[in-house]
């Protein structure tokens, strides 16, 4: 049983005779099977933009029309405020802002200025490749250190090198004479990214991290791994942030003679990874921790 249908296509009206309850997509196989080439010319397939392949007449001439940004593109609404629009999109970090809610207290605020200044520092201790390839491992770590208040001392000299004012007197070239022997951080503030200016220091013996807060577990594993071969002296006094995991990560450190832990943890579990590092390399003499308190000592 069949129903007659009529489509009307440009200047010519075509009947076509369609079985019942035939959905589009089996109207248009059905048509192709029952080999109405007559007609076929005059179905046209609908094509959406986003499917469409073809070049638009209007992107022929100008290729990257499609990168404008979106307020300087016809047809879009733009004001006076488009000068302040990014032209590759937004950051995700002002996205993430805008979604939450604005905290101006003063902790809030305070956090966020904390926050700021530490993504300044740790920008202002970039790895720069082209200061290693002018200068060499040893002069450039020596550069990046007394420039940011920390001291060195070369070996075969006993002469502490360090900023006074802003100068300070290192070559500017490399010299396969220089080698960094000691480093003491004094008051520069050294985080984890900025360790990578101090890499392939292979006469390093001689190293003092005493009071830099932002010295880690993490930072001393990066270190054990580092100096291994070369390290003598370690200082680690008041790195508050370092705790038994830290210590256990020095086991590397076969050439270790002196490591100072004042003021850090003095947990069980401290003392334990003290005393497991010096049963590992008998040599070692750590000062700075109590292994047994008073009461265990007068029993």
């Amino acid at each position: 049983m069949g129903i007659e249908s009529f489509r009307r296509v440009p200047f010519i009206l075509i009947k076509i005779i369609i079985p019942e309850n035939m959905s589009c997509e089996k109207t248009m196989r059905y048509l192709i099977q029952c080999g109405h080439k007559q007609f076929l010319p005059y179905l046209k397939v609908l094509c959406t933009n986003r499917y469409c392949t073809e070049v638009k007449p209007e992107t022929k001439s100008n290729p990257t029309l499609w990168r404008k940004p979106w307020a300087h593109k016809e047809g879009e609404w733009f004001s006076m405020f488009r000068l302040f629009a990014p032209e590759k999109g937004g950051s995700l970090e002002v996205i993430r802002i805008l979604q939450n809610n604005i905290n101006f207290s003063p902790q809030a605020i305070q956090k966020w200025i904390k926050k700021t200044k530490r993504e300044a520092s740790i920008l202002d201790m970039k790895y720069i490749p082209e200061r290693h390839d002018i200068l060499g491992s040893n002069l450039a770590a020596a550069h990046f250190l007394v420039h940011r208040g920390a001291a060195i001392r070369f070996v075969g000299s006993t002469e502490w090198i360090k900023r006074q004012g802003d100068e300070y007197d290192l070559p500017n070239k490399y010299n396969p004479d220089y080698l960094v022997e000691a480093i003491d951080i004094l008051d520069m503030k050294l985080y984890y990214e900025g360790f990578q200016n101090m890499t392939n220091l292979s006469s390093l013996q001689w190293l003092s991290l005493q009071n830099c807060v932002e010295v880690d577990d993490w930072f001393l594993d990066k270190i054990s791994c580092e100096y291994q071969s070369s390290l003598e002296y370690l200082d680690i006094g008041n790195c508050v942030q370092v705790s038994h995991r830290g210590i256990s990560a020095l086991y590397r450190m076969s050439k270790l003679r002196t490591l100072k832990v004042h003021n850090i943890a003095n947990s069980q579990m401290f003392q334990l990874a003290c005393l497991m590092l010096e049963d590992i390399h008998p040599q070692l003499n750590i000062e700075g921790v109590t292994y047994l308190d008073s009461e265990n000592q007068s029993v």
